[in-house]
């Protein structure tokens, strides 16, 4: 097949490293990937370091869609290119027009691995089939009506042979781990706020956070963490390059997201890294993780009590890591994750022939 993904947005997020990890396998099973994404971008500077053929297309916000829809359509006609996966809505409407211009005929795909609600729309005429990351993703489809056949849940999936596990048992002291961007949504507030209970029972853990900023700056959280007297126990760490090398640092990965996690990449590596998680139940991660590792959302308390559980109960903590490996290693591995995709992709192309 020769698959072209379309990204309309800059930076790096949890739709791009969907399509990334998916387009590397399938690229894998002889498959040819392109990508459209806009200028300097994240997505067409992952694509083109992967190997991948890329084209320029116009960001979201811009009206100018005139001079993408042509490009698109030159590389669509150029390359024959059987598979279009809309990974965003503007790239879903920039298809469907491309579609309606283009002489060669192609199969639209609509991939949705972000938290935004779907809405009933024309362009789902001409789409094939929607690719759902999760089935909270789904169920949100089906709450507006669509079809319960036309979307389909594909998880994410991820190669474990490259990931190490812990060298050593799961012993005191301990650390405690949080990843992720810097936002409200990600509940950093409500992990500091949980360490400060944590260290009441346990002063030499220590606790660290590790992530780009973006709506929430590290000198508000260490301001947080100074007014709870809690500084010398936590470690700012900034964006980190390598994911696993920092969590093979900590002893406990916590998700402390008060939403969003539609996809939860962070969840997966934790998991992968063969780290028990403490995570609150919010988007999918209730269908990942096991419930009694499950707290709510916004809830500091809970989660300290969590967090306190798995280190008072060492064998439990090692049980948990193992489990959690595991379960990547058998229900949400990379092979699964493309040959899954694979078969939606080669269904929706012997419908349309018909």
């Amino acid at each position: 097949m020769r698959i072209l993904n379309i990204i309309d947005i800059p930076w790096f997020s949890g739709i791009t490293g969907y399509a990334m990890d998916l387009s590397k396998g399938l690229a894998k099973q002889g498959h040819r990937i392109f990508f459209a994404g806009v200028k300097n971008g994240m997505p067409n500077k992952l694509a083109k370091e992967n190997g991948f053929e890329t084209v320029e297309i116009c960001s979201r916000k811009s009206p100018f869609i005139f001079g993408s829809i042509l490009r698109l359509k030159k590389l669509i006609e150029k390359e024959d290119i059987n598979i279009v996966n809309a990974h965003t809505g503007k790239a879903h409407f920039l298809t469907y027009v491309v579609s309606l211009l283009s002489k060669k005929k192609f199969v639209i795909i609509r991939t949705k691995s972000d938290t935004r609600y779907p809405k009933k729309s024309f362009l789902y005429k001409k789409t094939a089939k929607i690719i759902a990351a999760s089935e909270f993703i789904r169920k949100r489809y089906l709450e507006i009506g669509f079809e319960p056949e036309k979307v389909v849940t594909i998880y994410q999936g991820i190669d474990v042979s490259t990931i190490p596990l812990p060298t050593s048992d799961f012993r005191l002291p301990a650390s405690v781990g949080i990843i992720g961007r810097l936002d409200p949504v990600k509940g950093h507030k409500h992990f500091l706020e949980s360490a400060s209970n944590v260290l009441k029972k346990f002063p030499e853990i220590k606790f660290l956070i590790a992530g780009k900023e973006e709506n929430v700056k590290y000198k508000e959280l260490k301001e947080l963490a100074k007014k709870l007297e809690i500084e010398k126990s936590v470690e700012f760490l900034g964006f980190v390059e390598n994911v696993h090398q920092f969590m093979l640092r900590c002893s406990i990965g916590v998700i402390a997201s008060t939403g969003s996690e539609a996809v939860s990449r962070a969840l997966f590596e934790w998991m992968s890294s063969g780290k028990p998680v403490a995570a609150t139940s919010v988007g999918c991660i209730g269908e990942i993780m096991e419930e009694k590792f499950l707290v709510p959302p916004c809830n500091a308390d809970v989660l300290a009590q969590k967090i306190v559980e798995l280190l008072q109960n060492p064998a439990l903590a090692k049980n948990a890591g193992e489990t959690n490996r595991k379960k990547i290693e058998e229900k949400f591995n990379l092979e699964k994750f493309v040959t899954e995709t694979e078969r939606i992709f080669y269904e929706a192309i012997n419908d349309t022939s018909h």
